[in-house]
């Protein structure tokens, strides 16, 4: 299948130049080679990005890498942990189908956090995921970026305001109602919950 890039919701220049740089190296295969990420061609990016080895049977992840802005915007560093053992405030289940369909489609995916940060305000973080396979067969690697580069100081840690959901794209009713607006002021919507 071929690479599939952004959708129109995602307009964060990191996740888009994250596609161009996968495509690119890609070069006409199912995805790159994990050696073929190079940290020096993608330096600006390096603080939102993080590389998870893909577990099977049962599935899971093991993050390897794990980027400084992914850090503080979580609130702690995951590297070398598990994702099943991981307390994910924005939905488990949903993050295990999200990096289930990069495996299983060997494509990126895209998604969009929402952040309700007080009564009539919400930011949005876009999100990338892409494969990564060693012997171009099976998808054994995942990199991902999360953009949070306009909201430094946001965590998804916190208990209180701010709270963040996340929403797959495309074709997901919640995500296709965000805003593409990434960093800008946004009233409520009246009767809008931010569920």
């Amino acid at each position: 299948m071929a690479p599939i890039s952004p959708p129109a919701e995602i307009i964060s220049p990191l996740v888009r130049e994250m596609f161009v740089y996968w495509e690119a190296k890609s070069a006409g295969r199912l995805a790159p080679r994990p050696s073929d990420i190079d940290p020096g061609g993608i330096k600006r990016l390096l603080p939102y990005i993080c590389i998870s080895d893909v577990l099977r049977e049962p599935f899971d992840l093991r993050f390897r890498l794990v980027g400084t802005g992914v850090v503080e915007a979580a609130g702690y560093d995951f590297t070398g942990r598990f994702f099943h053992e991981m307390s994910v405030t924005t939905g488990k289940e949903l993050w295990r189908a999200h990096y289930a369909r990069v495996v299983d489609e060997t494509r990126p995916f895209y998604g969009r956090y929402r952040g309700d940060l007080g009564p009539d305000l919400m930011r949005y973080v876009d999100h990338g995921a892409f494969p990564l396979s060693i012997d171009g067969i099976i998808v054994d690697r995942i990199v991902e970026i999360e953009d949070w580069s306009e909201i430094r100081g946001a965590s998804l840690a916190t208990l209180e305001l701010p709270i963040w959901h996340f929403a797959p794209l495309p074709g997901d009713p919640i995500a296709d109602n965000l805003s593409p607006d990434i960093g800008t002021t946004l009233a409520t919507p009246p009767g809008d919950t931010g569920a």
